[in-house]
């Protein structure tokens, strides 16, 4: 299948890999970014800004768009736009991760190596998961959430949508509920239900600020 990666930076480069590793056809990356423009990462070409999405489908004959951006909102408005525009938003799930077949997927999910995901788990939508990331049983992860590497996340956990968990945090078994676009600094370790919008941090972590505020 004929595809195109958002991002053309490090991230972008690295999901290059995996992709080609796992077969997919990847054509060319969009991005932004001036510095990208005419250029080629790993030899596959930068083929313009995220706004080319529309023609690319005529000229390349694209078929799918994959989209491993670490903004959480970014990510989950550009899959959603090539949704709209007709392409396929495939997952992508490492061979070395460990997926129970009892986890529900949605579309454009993302989850690297190393990581487990116990059973009864729900991952909505354009959730990232980076690698070596341990996600206990019953837990439910809304559109556009991201669990960095490293992180360690408790059974029965209700990540509002674009919660973002950052490297190496610890949410505890007893948390409920992380609200919507909250931020978990890295190292954290969350021992109680987390605000919308909060930024958080230490250990035990604590409410540094709300976001807009």
């Amino acid at each position: 299948m004929r595809s195109v990666l958002i991002g053309a930076g490090t991230y972008g480069e690295v999901y290059l890999a995996y992709l080609q590793e796992a077969g997919v056809n990847v054509v060319g990356f969009l991005d932004d970014a001036p510095k990208f423009e005419n250029q080629s990462v790993r030899g596959v070409p930068v083929l313009g800004p995220v706004s080319r999405l529309e023609s690319l489908r005529e000229k390349y004959d694209v078929e799918a768009v994959y989209c491993p951006l670490g903004s959480n909102k970014l990510r989950a408005r550009i899959l959603r736009e090539a949704k709209e525009l007709g392409y396929k938003i495939p997952n992508f799930m490492h061979p070395k991760a460990m997926i129970s077949p009892d986890v529900v997927l949605g579309e454009g999910v993302y989850v690297l190596m190393g990581t487990t995901i116990m059973p009864y788990t729900v991952l909505h939508d354009y959730v990232m998961i980076s690698m070596g990331v341990h996600l206990a049983h019953h837990c439910v992860l809304e559109e556009g959430v991201f669990l960095s590497a490293g992180c360690n996340f408790g059974a029965s956990i209700h990540a509002c949508k674009n919660a973002y968990c950052g490297i190496g945090s610890t949410i505890m078994t007893g948390v409920h509920t992380l609200g919507e676009d909250c931020l978990i600094g890295a190292g954290a370790v969350v021992i109680s239900d987390v605000p919308d919008h909060a930024v958080m941090a230490g250990v035990p972590a604590k409410v540094l600020k709300i976001k807009g505020e």
